[in-house]
């Protein structure tokens, strides 16, 4: 992995800023200097907030970002996103471990393990052990991300395992990379919606109904102004569950409505079976 300095200079003119504008209170300009001219890395954190005040990803300005993995790994992400533990157990057990070679890949790698863990085998203490290796690596690594799904596989862990406490430790954490964390691509936005969502479901196991609402806020108006039907069936669903947990039966009503017919849009047919007695009798006054 190398720094492409020449992207760096492009992307901090395309924004009219000065080297010195670029570094201001966040390293030296001679940091910018280095990064432009000799492809030097400076501190990861240095590194993240140069990519946030240029709005770029780490992919446009660094090189051998990707790997071989990328496809496999793609999968597995896709079945834990849409909690089909087994298929992402089945997908995992068939990655060659001397395939994983890079420590972007073994952090990917301790990431999915985990939820496998989890979700198909129900061993927490498995879980926790590849998420805490995980987040040591995300700390030393540019990709803030997963120091937030981490977070997440952390508490759904300690939740298991009704520690409620570290849970809720865990999740505060990763709300609070969630309000900071600025995303790029179609993959990035997904994994933060599910995290948004992840959240306000162990808020709710929690017994904390507002701090599901404010989750899935937060999650709704991202979804709407990128006009994806990303999760929002499932995230008015649990908007509406929270209502109800606050006494507040006709927001609850308004919202399983919303869910029960966005499910029809979206071909949810489990959602449909869930709130075909819900929105009735579970809400009537």
């Amino acid at each position: 992995m190398r720094l492409l300095g020449n992207k760096v200079k492009q992307y901090r003119k395309q924004k009219n800023m000065s080297q010195q504008e670029l570094a201001d209170g966040i390293c030296t300009q001679a940091t910018v200097s280095l990064m432009e001219k000799k492809n030097k890395i400076p501190s990861i954190k240095i590194m993240l907030q140069v990519c946030r005040r240029l709005n770029v990803s780490f992919n446009d300005i660094l090189a051998g970002v990707g790997s071989g993995m990328d496809e496999q790994f793609d999968e597995i992400s896709a079945a834990i996103r849409q909690e089909n533990f087994r298929e992402a157990a089945d997908l995992l057990a068939a990655v060659e471990m001397s395939d994983v070679a890079s420590a972007f890949d073994r952090e990917r790698y301790h990431y999915y393990r985990g939820f496998v863990e989890l979700g198909a085998h129900e061993r927490p203490d498995e879980a926790i052990f590849h998420f805490n290796l995980l987040l040591r690596r995300s700390y030393q690594m540019p990709w803030d991300l997963y120091a937030i799904v981490g977070n997440v596989g952390m508490a759904a862990a300690y939740l298991r395992r009704q520690e409620l406490e570290k849970s809720r430790y865990y999740l505060s954490e990763a709300v609070g990379y969630l309000d900071e964390f600025e995303w790029h691509d179609e993959s990035d936005f997904r994994r933060l919606i599910w995290a948004r969502y992840r959240i306000a479901q162990m808020y709710l196991e929690l017994q904390q109904p507002q701090l599901v609402i404010e989750s899935v806020e937060s999650a709704l108006r991202a979804v709407k102004q990128q006009a994806s039907l990303y999760l929002i069936d499932v995230l008015y669903e649990i908007r509406g569950q929270a209502e109800a947990a606050l006494s507040a039966k006709a927001a609850a009503r308004r919202s399983l409505t919303i869910a029960k017919t966005l499910a029809l849009v979206t071909h949810n047919i489990a959602l449909q079976q869930r709130l075909a007695p819900a929105a009735g009798s579970a809400l009537a006054d």
